[in-house]
């Protein structure tokens, strides 16, 4: 069997079926599907069981509720394809997605795969987004010089991928770094899996194919934003910082890049939905946590005016000056496109 796919699943009942349905359809067939309901209490739980009933490629794992690396882990531990496919139930598969993976395999047999993906909103589809290096094979060396420099975070702010759901990996190398990652970790779940296993591999693709459909569900923006974002990535620090084998010589220098980043692109998500009411939280939290330290060592070269000065009130720890900042360039983007309109 060349491909387990796998889907973490909890109370996406709206979007379940057409997530199934994607990997139901696709050109190539050998894989087998792994529905891991992660204690929905919605009809999730309903839907995995009948499409279970209907193919017996579809193996269906219940499970209490432990959040999306639990369900991750549980998915892998009974995974027999060659490779693995992460994919997330409210999302879906182009319809060639994993004959363009096979393709690749029979042709280089690499140790990871990175795809291109499509956003998916309300039924429209967005443009292609690639990542950041150019199509074709690396080696060990080349990983090295190439990619593992964009791991985390570059000088200039570029990265790779932090996602898994555009990858294909081998089973044995996401088994191992998949593991590994703490179930309490909920944000930054995936790069405490991906780079590992980056740095593992001895060969990975690039390519520019799109083979994955990432479902938009509607605006965040003005509900649901939680200051406990930045209490979570300190247990991405930890993990990350606890990575054994050989990294690369700025290792520490992109992880310090990486929160500083982090604690922009948070800031600016609320400013983004005016969460004024958050703002002394989110300064207490970045001013009494190791991200105060991580974003005085950060230092980038070419980045864009807004973020320069945003991560340099950071530096200066004059956070609330920083939201109010992002949240002035918010309303004059806005100001602007309706002059346009």
């Amino acid at each position: 069997m060349l491909f387990s796919v796998i889907i973490p699943i909890y109370n996406v009942e709206d979007y379940l079926e057409r997530c199934i349905e994607s990997v139901l359809a696709q050109s190539f067939a050998d894989y087998e599907l792994i529905l891991v309901d992660d204690g929905s209490t919605d009809n999730c739980s309903a839907i995995c069981d009948k499409y279970a009933e209907k193919d017996s490629r579809i193996k269906v794992i219940h499970k209490k509720n432990g959040g999306l690396v639990s369900a991750r882990q549980a998915g892998i531990r009974i995974a027999e394809g060659e490779y693995v496919f992460n994919l997330d139930g409210d999302d879906a598969f182009c319809p060639d997605a994993l004959e363009s993976a096979r393709k690749i395999i029979a042709d280089v047999h690499p140790d990871i795969i990175s795809f291109s993906y499509r956003h998916y909103t309300d039924g429209e589809l967005g443009n292609v987004i690639e990542d950041l290096m150019d199509e074709g094979l690396y080696n060990k060396k080349q990983i090295e010089t190439h990619i593992s420099p964009k791991l985390l975070s570059d000088r200039n702010m570029q990265h790779l991928f932090y996602f898994s759901c555009v990858k294909t990996i081998k089973r044995e190398l996401a088994l191992k770094h998949q593991l590994r990652v703490d179930p309490v970790i909920s944000l930054g779940e995936d790069l405490c899996c991906m780079v590992p296993c980056y740095l593992e591999a001895e060969t990975v693709y690039m390519s520019k194919k799109c083979v994955y459909l990432y479902t938009v569900r509607g605006s965040s923006l003005s509900r649901g934003f939680k200051t406990g974002l930045i209490k979570q990535l300190e247990d991405v620090v930890l993990s990350l910082r606890n990575i054994t084998g050989e990294k690369p010589a700025d290792f520490n220098d992109q992880i310090s890049r990486y929160f500083c980043f982090m604690c922009f692109a948070i800031l600016a998500m609320a400013a983004e939905g005016n969460h004024f009411d958050a703002v002394k939280d989110l300064k207490f939290l970045i001013l009494n946590s190791v991200h105060k330290e991580e974003i005085r060592k950060a230092h980038f070269d070419r980045i864009t005016i807004k973020s320069r000065i945003a991560i340099f009130l950071m530096k200066r720890k004059w956070i609330t000056l920083a939201f109010y900042f992002l949240y002035f360039c918010k309303e004059i983007k806005r100001m602007r496109k309706g002059e346009k309109g």
